[in-house]
């Protein structure tokens, strides 16, 4: 095991590269950082990897940077190398970690986050600025984020608590749930489902055969289309909509007394335009 601590008063932000492991993060009322690294197998490769990181501080603007890159760099030396990453550091730390396969997780709460893994899961608490979030095939998992969201991932599912900002979330075959959105929302996936509980602004879906359900709106355009998808909206209390919804197959059904004529007046309202091939449609108070 490596242990390394520096002093980290003012703002402070991580450069992590990894090839394969764990990323471990936590933040605290501490005004320094400290890093320790683990080899996760118990061959030559991770104990090497250990060994030969770079661990460095840089000074940045009015705080500090501190590097950790654990990458074999074409050398051969980390081959089959897999190391566990555990930092601490100060609340409100900035994050950017890129890594092959490893886990990233960071609790507590954290400035701005970009992380950039193959296969691994990702897993944070409170982000207080945006979050940038590409995983192939990992599933994303975030309780909070103050800024705008931009999520990719092939096969993982994405699950966000609260979204403060602007949102785009694009997956292939993995379900999206968020519970609540106050910015605008933008949604792409091939075979999930989508599932949003609250929805604050606009909101554009689209899916091929995953089912999609908005559990509450109360203002602004909504555009979900789907190929084979069952869509389901419902309305806040107090709004007015206008709907345009069409089902080549399926039902289309209204709870909801609906104009024809797009909405007027002083009074929040929502423009409804829903299409699907062969699902059914629904609309209902919120």
């Amino acid at each position: 095991m490596r242990t390394e601590t520096f002093q980290t008063p003012g703002e402070t932000r991580l450069d992590i590269r990894l090839g394969a492991g764990e990323v471990r993060l936590e933040t605290a009322e501490v005004q320094e950082t400290t890093v320790v690294l683990e080899p996760l197998r118990g061959n030559e490769a991770s104990t090497a990897a250990v060994e030969h990181a770079r661990v460095e501080l840089r000074e940045r603007g009015n705080g500090h940077e501190v590097v950790i890159d654990v990458r074999d760099r074409g050398r051969g030396i980390f081959r089959n190398a897999e190391v566990l990453v555990v930092v601490t550091s100060p609340e409100g730390t900035s994050v950017e970690t890129k890594s092959g396969s490893a886990d990233v997780e960071g609790r507590g709460r954290f400035g701005s986050v970009e992380v950039e893994t193959g296969s691994g899961d990702v897993e944070f608490g409170e982000i207080a600025r945006e979050a940038n979030i590409n995983a192939a095939s990992g599933d994303v998992q975030i309780a909070s984020v103050g800024g705008d969201t931009r999520v990719n991932t092939a096969s993982g599912d994405v699950q966000i608590r609260s979204l403060a900002g602007e949102a785009k979330i694009n997956s292939a075959s993995g379900d999206v749930i968020l519970r609540e959105v106050k910015g605008e929302l933008s949604v792409n996936s091939a075979s999930g489902d989508v599932l949003v509980r609250e929805a604050g602004s606009s909101v554009g879906i689209n899916t091929a055969s995953g089912d999609q359900e908005l559990g509450s709106v109360v203002s602004g355009k909504v555009t979900l289309k789907s190929a084979s998808g069952d869509l389901k909206v419902g309305i806040r209390e107090g709004t007015s909509l206008w709907v345009d919804a069409r089902s080549r197959s399926g039902e289309v059904r209204s709870e909801l007394p609906v104009s024809d004529l797009p909405p007027d007046g002083n009074g929040p309202s929502v423009e409804l335009r829903a299409n699907t091939m062969s699902g059914d449609i629904t609309v209902s108070r919120a």
